[in-house]
């Protein structure tokens, strides 16, 4: 599992209020196209019977290699939650933000003006000051610990994209954000929460057809795999999902990575199913419709809609007390700081600085919504898979120890660790329960899909 604070305050912020910033940042970073020879890979093959793991096994030299890799992840964790702070904190103290809003009053005295000109200046100017951390921790460290393919060319070319993309929606959410506070002064924090609603949903939909294309390149999996793919279909079918063939893609993620995964995105018409190419090389079929299965069970118990509602609650109690905080630190600080009110431009670093710190407080509770819906997503891969996959619980087991293997997560994170940051159980628990889930061999019923009929 790897930890980016940054991202993770980004995406919430993207549910709270620069929302296009912060979703278009925890975006895949890009990518050059696969080759030929990787995209038309056939499946592993298994000359005996794979062995079954029975919890999360690995040599020394792995164990010690997954431990120092997981352990810097936290670190970098902690420490990016001090940079983002120290970057508001400069922003606002140091006068930064009243510079920009001057700058912006100069050119126009509109307000829309004013804002094209401030978000751009400002968000860039913390992009940069975060890009030494940004490319040690995303670059640096996952070359040394041999997780990432790509050249340094191609992550820069990326990381400009990823801001471009957040500079330009964080801009518009800024207008939207001062234009709702200006015009309700004591209740923007639930206007403005009401206003991100739909317009998550919106990012939400249209993402897979606008974002990813731009960092990846997607074939049809049927091209390559239509053995698979019919698999797939055959088990999207005992799930109830609808996915037509030209939707089930494959996306060279070998050419910037090698961990593994493969997803179910979008909404609606835009929903459509992603295995990543060094998944497939990895793992066999049964194994890959183990992770899809997972996947899948987001979609069909409905995981996406309920943590959308639960997360934006969270927001909502979020900007309520956030509200609070930033009256009080412009009341008492404002003036010396040049900060207005909370409705001057120039008060974005200090929401930006609350907003960080609940953020980061509300991390333990995100993530606990998350794991709990994890689980239940490995339960229903088991259940969706049997009569599809000969062995479901052993291909699980084996697909999560791949996955832990290549990706180095934790052998063994601390009780702290998972609490606060892990959004999917350890690893570990997760072949345990792969492992002992077999209600049908115990004439148990069910929990999430009926029994495919003969």
């Amino acid at each position: 599992m790897k930890i980016s604070f940054r991202l993770a305050v980004f995406l919430l912020l993207a549910l709270v209020c620069f929302g296009g910033a912060a979703w278009c940042a925890s975006s895949p970073l890009a990518a050059k196209s696969s080759s030929p020879q990787a995209e038309s890979s056939p499946a592993p093959t298994i000359s005996q019977a794979p062995t079954v793991p029975q919890d999360y096994e690995l040599s020394p030299q792995k164990r010690a290699e997954a431990k120092a890799y997981s352990d810097t992840q936290y670190v970098l964790y902690f420490l990016s939650v001090v940079l983002v702070l120290l970057v508001y904190f400069l922003l606002w103290r140091a006068r930064i933000a009243v510079v920009f809003r001057n700058w912006a009053r100069r050119i126009s005295s509109r307000h829309f003006v004013q804002c094209l000109v401030f978000g751009p200046l400002f968000f860039l100017t913390a992009g940069l000051l975060l890009f030494p951390f940004d490319y040690y921790a995303d670059f640096v460290v996952d070359h040394k610990f041999g997780l990432m393919t790509q050249g340094f060319g191609s992550w820069m070319a990326d990381w400009g994209k990823a801001l471009a993309l957040s500079i330009f929606a964080s801009t518009v959410m800024v207008w939207i954000f001062y234009w709702v506070v200006r015009r309700a002064p004591r209740r923007w924090w639930f206007y403005f929460w009401a206003v991100t609603v739909p317009i998550t949903l919106v990012v939400m939909f249209i993402e897979p057809f606008v974002v990813e294309p731009l960092f990846y390149k997607f074939t049809p999996l049927d091209a390559t795999r239509p053995a698979l793919v019919t698999r797939i279909e055959e088990m999207l079918h005992h799930a109830g999902l609808r996915i037509p063939r030209r939707r089930i893609l494959e996306m060279n993620a070998s050419s910037k990575t090698n961990t593994l995964n493969a997803y179910v995105s979008g909404l609606g018409a835009s929903k459509r199913v992603v295995v990543w190419d060094t998944t497939l090389k990895k793992m066999t079929d049964d194994e890959t419709l183990l992770v899809l299965g997972h996947e899948t069970g987001h979609y069909v118990l409905h995981h996406i809609l309920k943590e959308f509602v639960l997360i934006e609650l969270v927001v909502l109690v979020l900007m309520a007390l956030g509200f609070v905080a930033v009256r009080k630190l412009i009341r008492r600080y404002g003036g010396r700081t040049g900060v207005e009110g909370e409705g001057d431009l120039a008060s974005l670093p200090v929401m930006l600085l609350v907003l960080t710190l609940m953020t980061f407080f509300s991390s333990p509770l995100v993530n606990g919504i998350s794991r709990h819906y994890e689980h239940q997503a490995d339960l229903f891969a088991l259940e969706v898979t049997h009569g599809v996959v000969p062995d479901p619980n052993a291909a699980e087991a084996r697909a999560f120890q791949i996955m832990g293997e290549q990706d180095l997560s934790d052998p063994d994170p601390n009780p702290f660790i998972v609490f606060w940051l892990y959004s999917h159980p350890p690893i570990d628990q997760r072949i345990k329960f792969a492992l002992s889930y077999k209600p049908w061999a115990e004439g148990k019923p069910m929990r999430f899909v009926h029994p495919m009929k003969p």
